[in-house]
């Protein structure tokens, strides 16, 4: 599936992670964190060689079944290939326990100049965290001394696919391209270092929105949401990239910090379980600061690309087409206060289902109508099992949706747009329907999104085995049957609003952009007394907008707590 898309994979396909800020008082700080962070890769990578990835099982609905664990497998030194048609991806092999001392690096890219950071090799053994940080701190001294400016060609990795074969292509007639490619793509991930983007890209939320949880200097989180999507665009971060590698670590000097990660190879409980164990470790257990940085060894290798003429003017070319999709993005990270997983449980109702019922009021609130609504089901009980679709656009959310808007129609005053008209206020409200009847047609919408919910997560589901009919009809027949070019199948297949729950044990979050021109993304990660939403939209479209409609989720919340409370 992924592998045919043709639009770039930065906003449209790879989701961006925000890990809490780090406080940073100068650069050695910056190499220790990149150092401890790289040798607790080191260390699960050694546990996956030695096979000793403990097994995970259903906590829930059929408990204890075995859940696939291939996707965990596939994190580290995995990349995708850009094809002209498809494209591929590189997988490395599994290497035997007994191989040690096996080679192992990872690329570091600071100020759009790429290096070769050796964590390990078979002639000295496995790099400690002082001698990593020994590595990192010669790029950040490095890089801005360079006579020249490196070519961005991390940033042709953020064009459209086909263009980045081409370019790729022409980039390979070169041996010692070639070889960078090699390091590239074999290297465990690629660690950014990053520089601050602007506060242009704060939040533009709305009035009586709750403040940002956490800041970087003058950046809020939608800032550095923005930086772990994109990285800001040509003059920002977005050349310091290598967008097909499946785990980006970025770090800025100001903090910030967290991922980006190319979506074919996981889903986002491989990557967030990863890097939320190593997060801990390093809290948890406090500095090593028995030494300072070794600097025996040899510096890092510089990765030299030679250009030619022709790839030379795609730079150019590559900085407007990747400006203009990151000026396009309308995203905001979103915290509702008003309760959490606690309040929604003690309603005996489950925190996922309640949520997807809130997001199907905003939208019916906002425009009308329900739309095709994706929300990703793990089916990793299954082997190679990835996601199918739960579908919570449902006719019992559409009943409940339209009760409890008591009627109305399209852009339905929400009540924080009444705050400030005391006129509006003073008026008395009627209801044409009861408590009573608004919480049946609830629990009837509860029990169909449940419903639905459980047959994905069992294994049926309808939009996998519908996608395998539709892949077995092309590579048999060569056509499409009549079904799948039913203006009613096309219809299902857009998805103005994508959404999916990641949750994360620590105060982090991740997002994404939307998958359709027209519509909405919005992740979400349930907190015991909080919601943290990322939205996303397009400012191309006149009928969309992140904050408008996460305005819509905070009334939408408001109502649902006091028809539910007590």
């Amino acid at each position: 599936m992924y592998m045919n898309v043709r639009i770039p994979l930065p906003i449209n396909s790879n989701p961006g992670m925000v890990f809490p800020p780090r406080h940073f008082r100068t650069v050695h700080d910056v190499a220790h964190f990149a150092a401890r962070l790289l040798d607790g890769i080191l260390e699960h990578k050694e546990m996956l060689d030695s096979g000793e990835l403990p097994l995970e099982r259903a906590a829930s609905r059929e408990k204890n079944q075995p859940l696939c664990m291939a996707q965990y497998y596939r994190l580290l030194g995995s990349c995708r290939r850009p094809g002209v048609e498809r494209d591929s991806q590189f997988l490395p092999p599994r290497k035997p326990s007994t191989d040690i001392d096996a080679d192992r690096h990872v690329v570091v890219i600071c100020r759009n100049q790429m290096y070769c950071v050796v964590l390990q090799a078979s002639d000295r053994g496995k790099l400690s965290e002082s001698e990593i940080a020994s590595q990192i701190l010669y790029v950040l001294s490095d890089a801005p001394c360079l006579p020249a400016k490196p070519a961005p060609v991390g940033l042709l990795t953020a064009e459209p696919r086909t263009r980045w074969a081409q370019d790729r292509e022409e980039l390979q007639l070169d041996e010692r391209n070639q070889r960078n490619f090699e390091l590239i793509e074999t290297a465990l991930l690629v660690l950014c270092l990053d520089e601050p983007l602007g506060v242009n890209f704060n939040a533009r939320g709305f009035s009586g929105a709750t403040p940002t949880m956490h800041t970087a200097g003058d950046r809020d989180e939608t800032n550095m949401a923005h930086e772990m999507i994109h990285g800001g665009g040509s003059e920002f971060n977005s050349g310091n990239r290598w967008f097909d590698k499946t785990m980006q670590i970025i770090i800025c000097t100001d903090g910030s910090w967290g991922l980006c990660y190319e979506h074919s190879t996981s889903e986002g409980i491989a990557v967030v379980q990863l890097l939320e164990k190593i997060y801990k470790s390093i809290v948890d257990r406090p500095a090593d600061d028995n030494g300072s940085p070794q600097h025996h060894l040899p510096p890092p290798e510089r990765l030299e690309w030679q250009v030619n003429a022709q790839v030379q003017q795609r730079f150019s070319q590559a900085a407007i087409t990747v400006d203009k999709a990151i000026d396009n993005l309308d995203f905001y990270v979103y915290r509702y206060k008003g309760y959490g997983k606690n309040f929604i449980k003690s309603c005996q109702v489950s925190p996922d289902v309640y949520i997807q019922l809130a997001l199907q009021l905003a939208h019916f609130k906002l425009y009308g109508h329900l739309v095709a609504t994706y929300e990703s089901a793990s089916t990793r009980r299954f082997l190679h099992g990835r996601v199918d679709c739960i579908r919570a656009a449902s006719s019992e959310a559409l009943e409940w949706a339209k009760a409890m808007c008591q009627g109305e129609g399209a852009n339905v005053p929400l009540e924080s747009d009444r705050e400030d008209d005391e006129e509006d206020a003073r008026k008395v409200k009627f209801s044409i329907y009861s408590k009573d009847h608004l919480r049946e047609l609830f629990r009837c919408a509860v029990a169909r999104q449940t419903e639905v919910m459980v047959k994905n997560i069992l294994g049926n589901g309808i939009d996998i085995p519908l996608l395998g009919l539709r892949e077995a009809c092309l590579e048999v027949t060569g056509d499409l049957h009549e079904l799948f070019t039913d203006e009613s199948y096309k219809i299902s297949q857009c998805f103005l609003l994508s959404t999916s729950q990641v949750a994360c044990s620590t105060d982090s979050f991740m997002g994404y952009g939307p998958v359709t021109p027209r519509g909405y993304g919005c992740s979400y990660n349930p907190q015991p007394e909080q919601i943290v939403f990322c939205v996303s939209a397009f400012y191309a479209c006149e009928d969309t907008s992140a904050s408008r409609y996460a305005k819509s989720l905070q009334d939408s919340l408001d109502i649902m707590r006091d028809l539910l409370q007590n």
